[in-house]
């Protein structure tokens, strides 16, 4: 499926919700993992000190080519103290690129406070570091973490959609409501024109009442329409993902990576609807 875009720059999607643990890593690597099969050229940005986006990338790169040796030149967190960014970006796969984080990115809050003056350049700090690198992409994925509203305040500035994940579980459902929340409210202050592109259902249980409840409830309270029609299931393969990096070697492999061109499909679909009404 193509992506429908006259944009000179790339299009920037931020995969969030403010609870835990709810796939939001899974989704950004994959989806992205999916763009670049489909030849769409895919930046994958880590905001998230915690690095687990990297740490799978990493590993499928060096699943690519056995006998590489993969190095950072440069760590996140000091190319931001630099005031440059556009020298971290990392081959994956073919149109599949890292901005990777490690764990001195604990630290962003904290430079923040001490350089900036006021609340609007705090907010668009890394904006301002991206805009340059949005040329040379078609799509930019921002991954984060739960919790911190420097981080998500950042990303948010700095992108055109967002796609919520929702595992289906109470906590990640009033994250997600409270991530809309925080959304709308960037979107008031500073005139956004963000765009919520949808909410991405994730299985707890593949047959659990609480997992049909809990998407019932979702789309009363965001409207049918925001809910993907994909739903991601659970499923164990996806764990390996984490331990041993994407692979496609056998039909579990297979199973995953076909889910996941569905989800993707339906999210360029979207993308192509919201981008002609931009247009």
């Amino acid at each position: 499926m193509e992506l429908k875009t006259n944009r000179k720059q790339a299009i920037t999607l931020t995969v969030g919700n403010f609870k835990g643990g709810v796939g939001k890593t899974t989704n950004s690597i994959l989806i992205a993992y999916t763009l670049a099969q489909k030849g769409i050229k895919t930046l994958v940005i880590d905001l998230d000190p915690q690095a687990n986006a990297t740490k799978t990338l990493t590993l499928t790169k060096l699943n690519q080519d056995e006998d590489g040796i993969l190095t950072f030149e440069k760590t996140l967190m000091r190319g931001i103290a630099d005031n440059k960014i556009d020298d971290l970006p990392i081959k994956i796969i073919d149109n599949l690129f890292l901005m990777p984080s490690t764990i001195d990115f604990e630290e962003f809050a904290k430079f923040l406070y001490q350089n900036t003056d006021n609340q609007t350049d705090e907010d668009f700090y890394f904006s301002k570091l991206l805009d340059p690198i949005k040329e040379s992409f078609d799509i930019i994925i921002i991954d984060v973490p739960p919790m911190s509203k420097e981080i998500t305040r950042n990303a948010v500035t700095s992108s055109d959609y967002v796609l919520i994940s929702l595992q289906t579980q109470e906590h990640s459902l009033t994250g997600a409501e409270n991530y809309i929340e925080e959304l709308n409210k960037l979107n008031e202050k500073y005139d956004l024109n963000l765009t919520v592109v949808g909410l991405l259902p994730v299985l707890l249980k593949n047959t659990g009442t609480v997992d049909e409840y809990i998407i019932e409830n979702a789309k009363e309270i965001f409207g049918e329409s925001n809910i993907f029609s994909t739903i991601v299931p659970q499923m164990e393969r996806i764990k390996r993902f984490d331990i041993n990096g994407i692979t496609n070697h056998d039909r579990h492999d297979l199973k995953v990576l076909q889910k996941y061109n569905e989800v993707t499909d339906e999210l360029i679909t979207r993308l192509n609807f919201y981008e002609k009404e931009v247009n």
